[in-house]
């Protein structure tokens, strides 16, 4: 688990590789879909407080890499801590979350 950081506004995308708890080896991810989901409580109670929720673009499968990129209105965030989750589903349907933790959006300059 590791805290994402980025400036408010910032649009580029956040890279993950998608790594076996078992070998720590990056998974073919081919044919995976993923969902990493912001939110201001680290516990919510359900999903109506969440910030926003990202689709996941495999960069490439078989290295096990995808990318969430926030439009330019969802990374327009008040700096502060935040928290995150990514959900994973394989081809079969089977979904598992594979990271969370915080997600901190910190003040930029350039407005």
């Amino acid at each position: 688990m590791v805290a994402i950081t980025r400036k408010r506004g910032d649009t580029y995308g956040d890279e993950i590789t998608v790594k076996s708890k078992s070998t720590g080896l990056a998974i073919d991810i081919t044919g995976f879909s993923f969902v990493l989901t912001v939110d201001p409580s680290k516990t919510p109670l359900d999903a109506t407080a969440n910030l926003y929720a990202l689709t996941g673009t495999i960069i490439d499968g078989p290295t096990g890499r995808v990318e969430f990129v926030p439009s330019a209105m969802q990374a327009d965030q008040t700096p502060g801590v935040y928290y995150y989750d990514i959900q994973m589903t394989d081809g079969a349907g089977r979904k598992r979350t594979i990271d969370l933790d915080k997600y901190i959006y910190t003040q930029d300059i350039s407005k």
